[in-house]
């Protein structure tokens, strides 16, 4: 419940961050982030079917994209990096060209996806995804 997290408690107080997936088989990657994030827009903007269509492309499009990134474990390549008598520079480069290269390959597709969905919007819609989006000061809802 990311609204309860907001004002810095969530609804098990346990003094700590409590980040459990409660009850939520897939936990919060896969197609659970689609589905959610589609029913929420959905309902919020009153997409039509079209629409609804280009949000799912851009949604999933953004999932493809955050897992060519994840790659391999990150922690795994950091260890390995970590591993020997000095830090294997050219390694921990190649690494991050490959995370760059991967962003310009997938940034095209993706551009066109954002502006596909945004354009599909009526004046009124874009206004309040305007809204939502927008930066958030601390404490507010």
């Amino acid at each position: 419940m990311m609204f309860f997290h907001r004002f810095g408690r969530h609804h098990h107080d346990h003094g700590r961050h409590h980040h459990a997936h409660h009850g939520f088989s897939k936990g919060w990657g896969g197609d659970f982030v689609v589905d959610r994030l589609m029913a929420k827009a959905s309902r919020r903007l009153d997409l039509n079917p079209a629409q609804q269509l280009a949000l799912r492309q851009l949604l999933e499009l953004l999932q493809q994209q955050r897992e060519a990134l994840k790659g391999g474990s990150a922690r795994q390549e950091l260890a390995d990096l970590l591993s020997g008598a000095s830090f294997d520079r050219a390694a921990a480069q190649s690494l991050w060209d490959d995370r760059l290269q991967t962003l310009r390959d997938g940034g095209p597709a993706l551009i066109a996806a954002v502006a596909d969905f945004f354009d599909a919007l009526d004046a009124d819609q874009q206004q309040l995804l305007r809204f939502m989006i927008r930066p958030r000061r601390f404490g507010m809802c």
